[in-house]
């Protein structure tokens, strides 16, 4: 069968024209409520268990179904993207969002609970797309891994204040009310701010009207064959694929680290700050490592994200043996310890400074959007169906975590022990190989990167 042929970027492709001060401002700052609402459910899950009187089967429901949605959504708004204006397309999104937030904070009833989060995670699903857009046509190459990890940074920080925030206010009353309903009436009425704010004030300079033309006369069905073509058929984008899959490994282990810390002694608020540093390291790298990146992205051009990618997730496969076998915390977490979970924190620079700018220059600009959902929606339901069942199998059934509903301080120390050992082991075999396949993908792409701006969209 003969491939679909995909033309040069290079060859007409129209000079950059990038969006002001405040619309930069504007789609850069989503990035930092992004982070604060992607982790909004997780921190009320026990305000929901007390006010609500939810069970763990349907907390870990809700949890999927808002995941999967936000995951399986983004193709509809990367097409939207790739079709017509963005701040319409972005803005629609944001509005949309904010409302579900509104509606849900004042509802009870967890099937309507449910309805919600889907159609929240559906608005939610503009986000990444519609980034992935912008960068590609406001910024050239060697601008982007700046961006991008900028953009991760902020993630970080809105997460980090998430955690801070809300896990204090959820369980609350405050006028009245439970602290976790106030809190998604404020998030759904900044959503709706967002929104507002990105329809009228993120344009571009004088040839806005021109690109907006040039999208209206794009058939949908051509950027459907485009997009699809550049993923199916690049190897690039075919292994970002799986590159993405297993970035997302760190992040699917860190989310025991919490459980792990307790076990092993460490106080709840002790725990609480070990995983905050971890998040305020991720959001430190992730500003300096996108600078350093697009440094050396600049001397050594096409290859030389994948060479720093290398070097950081070596740093990071270290980091990983030194915490979990070379002094590991007993009741008490030292400064060391502190220094490797914040200086592993950083080493995820590389979602956002390598893997999305990678995918940037892989794919042509007319159907980035498209293309980036793709890839977003295939790696992202693949990590929350495999991971996280391969991180559950690991620990009960090869390495013997033991369920207790017992208090720590009741609990028998042979199970501490145990758990905490299952936990450890888990998280590291985890981490490791996912850091060890990451590797094997970035050589992979060595091999097949293109190495000169008019090489993007060709496939070798």
């Amino acid at each position: 069968m003969k491939r679909p042929q995909t033309p040069s970027a290079g060859a007409g492709t129209a000079p950059k024209v990038e969006h002001d001060a405040v619309g930069k401002s504007l789609y850069s700052l989503v990035s930092l409520v992004e982070g604060f609402d992607q982790h909004m459910l997780c921190m009320c899950m026990r305000a929901f268990e007390a006010s609500l009187g939810l069970n763990q089967s349907q907390l870990s429901t809700l949890m999927t179904v808002s995941n999967i949605s936000r995951l399986g959504c983004c193709l509809i708004w990367g097409l939207l993207a790739d079709k017509y204006k963005l701040n319409h397309v972005f803005a629609a999104g944001l509005l949309w969002m904010g409302i579900f937030s509104i509606i849900q904070s004042s509802t009870s009833d967890y099937k309507s609970i449910i309805i919600l989060r889907i159609l929240h995670g559906f608005a939610f699903a503009c986000i990444y797309p519609v980034q992935q857009k912008i960068v590609a046509e406001d910024y050239s190459d060697v601008s982007c891994n700046l961006i991008f990890g900028t953009m991760q940074a902020l993630n970080c920080i809105g997460s980090l204040v998430c955690a801070v925030v809300t896990t204090r206010i959820a369980r609350q009353v405050i006028l009245g009310h439970y602290g976790w309903r106030t809190a998604y009436v404020v998030l759904g009425y900044v959503w709706i701010l967002f929104g507002i704010a990105i329809m009228y004030g993120m344009t571009r300079g004088k040839s806005e009207k021109e690109r907006c033309n040039a999208k209206d006369k794009t058939d949908v069905k051509e950027v459907i064959e485009v997009a699809f073509s550049a993923v199916f058929y690049c190897k690039t984008a075919g292994i970002s694929i799986f590159t993405l899959f297993v970035a997302e490994t760190p992040t699917c282990a860190i989310s025991n680290m919490a459980l792990y810390l307790q076990y092993l002694g460490v106080s709840d608020a002790m725990a609480g700050v070990a995983v905050a540093t971890t998040m305020i390291g991720c959001a430190l790298g992730s500003g300096v490592g996108g600078l350093i990146i697009k440094y050396i992205s600049e001397n050594y051009e096409r290859r030389g994200e994948l060479y720093s990618g290398i070097a950081v997730l070596v740093i990071r496969l270290i980091l990983c043996l030194l915490f979990f076998l070379w002094k590991p915390p007993c009741g008490t977490l030292c400064w060391y310890h502190y220094m490797e979970l914040a200086a592993f924190g950083g080493t995820l620079v590389t979602v956002g400074g390598v893997d999305r700018a990678l995918l940037k220059k892989a794919i042509e600009d007319k159907c980035q959007a498209t293309a980036a959902a793709v890839i977003r929606t295939i790696s992202g339901i693949a990590s929350i169906v495999i991971l996280f069942q391969i991180s559950t199998y690991l620990s009960e059934n090869v390495f013997g975590y033991i369920p207790s509903t017992a208090p720590f301080e009741t609990m028998q120390v042979s199970i501490k022990h145990r758990n905490a050992e299952a936990l450890k082991l888990s998280m590291m075999y985890i981490i490791v190989a996912g850091t060890i396949l990451n590797i094997f993908c970035y050589v992979a792409l060595l091999c097949y990167a293109p190495e000169r701006e008019g090489d993007k969209g060709k496939v070798k």
